[in-house]
């Protein structure tokens, strides 16, 4: 059931709109997840680094490269 005034272009403008903003919503939360990813390895290795500049022997084990 159309709202008075509202024609089947406005929907359908409507409608691509939601869609748009879904989809920028989800690219949004990719790019937070992925910065969260690299904020986490950053600091492992800041910790690692600052473990082994310090002269211990019990750093948690690195992958060697």
């Amino acid at each position: 059931m159309r709202r008075p005034g509202v024609t089947e272009d406005d929907e359908d403008e409507h409608a691509h709109r939601m869609t748009v903003n879904l989809v920028a919503a989800i690219v949004c939360l990719l790019l937070f997840g992925a910065g969260l990813f690299i904020v986490e390895g950053l600091s492992r290795s800041n910790k690692a680094q600052a473990c082994l500049e310090a002269g211990r022997r019990t750093c948690p084990s690195l992958p060697l490269r």
